[in-house]
């Protein structure tokens, strides 16, 4: 298990020890995301998207294949879809493809639509919801290789998601799999703990 908090090391949990990355390049520390992709760790901090060498956790050294893409804006969420490293900002979602650092490639999927609330990304019935400012969206593939769909799926109730998004300060999701539902929650300054 990799953990980062914003704040600390990254560290890593394998059932008996638990290892903080103390020694990791300074894109690394106090990460605001972490995932598996392709055998390697990867670190998301600021605009910065840092990762392992291949099948290693805890190796940032470039001659043996680790390194830094900057993706140009703050990430604000990662999920992998479809053997893709889906990556999304305030106002853009990347795709980054390949297997090494040797062909990594990053492609927008879209420069006009983000995600500032990394957690709302969910995956949904082979499709990626998220809460991006106009409402839930679904980033899903076409029958097109390598092409995304970015459909709202909250159109038929937009005025309440309007309305949910306005009263609401920070947002979870979860997913209820036996049932095919995605949950959204909002949390309501105004709303006290006894209320909600």
């Amino acid at each position: 298990i990799a953990i980062v908090d914003v704040v600390n090391a990254p560290a890593l949990y394998d059932k008996n020890i638990f290892t903080q990355l103390n020694d990791a390049p300074s894109d690394v520390l106090a990460s605001d995301f972490v995932i598996n992709f392709k055998n390697q760790l990867f670190f998301g901090k600021n605009h910065f998207l840092t990762f392992t060498a291949p099948f290693t956790d805890n190796d940032f050294t470039a001659a043996s294949g680790s390194g830094t893409i900057n993706i140009g804006a703050d990430i604000t969420g990662l999920v992998v879809f479809r053997q893709q490293l889906i990556i999304f900002t305030n106002s853009s979602i990347l795709q980054l493809a390949g297997n090494t650092i040797a062909d990594f490639t990053l492609q927008p999927i879209t420069l006009d639509i983000g995600c500032p609330n990394a957690d709302t990304i969910q995956e949904v019935g082979g499709d990626v919801m998220f809460l991006g400012p106009d409402g839930l969206r679904l980033l899903s593939a076409t029958d097109r290789i390598g092409d995304f769909g970015l459909a709202v799926v909250s159109k038929a109730i937009q005025k309440e998601v309007t309305n949910f998004i306005a009263a609401n300060t920070s947002f979870a999701s979860v997913v209820i799999r036996e049932k095919s539902q995605y949950r959204i929650l909002g949390y309501n300054t105004n709303i006290s703990a006894t209320s909600a």
